[in-house]
């Protein structure tokens, strides 16, 4: 009978009188050695994919034996009973006064499930005799060093190489940070759950960095931070903050709130009655608040009647049941005029205020106060403008236009300088509104930045 013994557990070798190996029928082995040649390999050669595997042979009577001798050897993942998970013959391996030595992995490669995790058992059989009581497998330096991949707690570093990977599953239990460096060692890539936890990637370069993470309720957030100018699109905000731009970073047509326009018209003819209504109208929606501009027009067609005055107007509203304020022109043919039919031109502008996402409709208006008044060829055009770069009067509804107020004189040197003044101001304020709500962006985003910036180095 063969047996497998530790080499911890024999005695002192002597030298007894060798005998043939053809004794070996009831040998025994009492010495394992593997991978001695891997122990002064410099960490950066390639891991030996052999075991170097030698033995002490002894035959029933203790003594060595002498010749050679037929190995067949098996690895297992079990003490006892089970599948080989890898196996090899060695034919012919010599024996010198009981001293043999040979190499696992020279015949047989070895398969991935050998080394996939531990314990591991080698057993061997002599000359086809039954196999000896395994013995487990220790490690060796090389597998020392390779265990840092499958249970590091601190880190590893990858001075220089590469890494391939045909097909993998990382799965990662508690929070893991990726940092990939630059030779200067400069941070240029970091994945990792973020400060928020849930999830978080950086790319950054000298100049400036992207990053791609989410806040505390999951939302998605992408900020692209340069030298001097920041970039980012946020779905936690509402309105315009949830995208920003560099100044000037966008042209008109890509604007959301780019001017617009909603238009109608009518080539019939609409009878003026003695209530203000409605001759034709037009809906704009407009994206952001601003201002609509209003411009109609049309042909007064009028019947009139020598000794009896002709009368009427016609202007833009926003009810379509009031003229807005110095917006209505009026449609007079004098009772002194020979009766006929006469065509007067009529020309309408105004502006209205626009609220975001507020449907706003212009109404052209007439009424007839006397005689037979028609309105034909009307067309009322609507133009969204989302900015304004001056003062605005914008126009109003009343019920009196001032109409039959003393005429005043033309404006002065003076009143113009005024206007030009204030127009100014307002342009001057509107820019400064927008520095500031730009600035105080920029501000807490640059702080966030930084925030996340020092968050990461924390957890470097």
């Amino acid at each position: 009978m063969n047996r497998l013994l530790d080499n911890a557990g024999s005695a002192p070798f002597s030298r007894p009188v060798p005998k043939p190996a053809g004794a070996a029928a009831k040998a025994m082995i009492v010495c394992l050695a593997v991978a001695a040649a891997c122990a002064g390999a410099p960490a950066h050669a390639a891991v030996p994919q052999t075991i170097a595997f030698q033995g002490f042979l002894t035959d029933a009577s203790a003594q060595p034996v002498q010749g050679t001798v037929s190995l067949n050897v098996a690895i297992y993942a079990g003490a006892g009973g089970g599948t080989a998970l890898w196996s090899e013959s060695h034919a012919g391996v010599a024996v010198d006064r009981g001293v043999f030595a040979i190499v696992l992995g020279s015949l047989t490669p070895f398969t991935p499930a050998v080394a996939r995790t531990s314990p591991r058992f080698l057993g061997v059989r002599v000359n086809g005799e039954p196999e000896l009581p395994r013995t487990e497998m220790r490690a060796a330096p090389f597998a020392l060093r390779a265990q840092a991949s499958d249970s590091v707690t601190t880190g590893i570093d990858l001075k220089r190489g590469s890494i391939s990977v045909l097909k993998t599953e990382v799965n990662v239990f508690g929070e893991m940070n990726l940092f990939w460096r630059s030779e200067a060692g400069e941070r240029v890539v970091q994945l990792g759950p973020g400060p928020f936890g849930d999830g978080e990637l950086i790319l950054e370069s000298v100049g400036g960095s992207a990053e791609i993470y989410s806040d505390f309720n999951g939302e998605p957030r992408l900020g692209l931070y340069g030298s001097t100018a920041v970039a980012t699109i946020d779905l936690t905000a509402v309105g315009d903050r949830a995208v920003s731009f560099p100044l000037a970073g966008l042209n008109a047509l890509e604007l959301a709130n780019e001017p617009g326009l909603a238009a109608a018209n009518n080539t019939g003819s609409v009878a003026l009655t003695a209530t203000v209504a409605s001759i034709i109208s037009r809906t704009i929606t407009p994206p952001a608040d601003g201002y609509v501009l209003a411009l109609g027009q049309g042909v007064g067609r009028i019947a009139h009647t020598s000794g009896t005055a002709t009368s009427g107007a016609v202007g833009l509203s926003d009810d379509g049941l009031n003229f807005g304020t110095a917006q209505d022109v009026n449609l007079q043919i004098s009772s002194n005029a020979a009766s006929g039919s006469y065509s007067l031109p009529v020309h309408l502008n105004g502006v209205f205020a626009a609220t975001a996402g507020t449907p706003l409709t212009i109404y052209l208006v007439g009424i007839e106060s006397s005689g037979v008044i028609d309105i034909e060829d009307t067309s009322l055009t609507l133009l969204y403008v989302p900015t304004s770069y001056g003062s605005v009067s914008q126009t109003l509804l009343a019920a009196g236009d001032g109409e039959d107020l003393p005429a005043r004189a033309a404006q002065s040197r003076a009143e113009i300088a005024a206007e030009r003044e204030t127009s100014q101001r307002a342009d001057v304020e509107r820019l400064e509104r927008e520095l500031v709500a730009m600035r105080s962006e920029l501000t807490a985003r640059l702080a966030e930045h930084e925030a996340r910036l020092e968050a990461s180095e924390e957890r470097r």
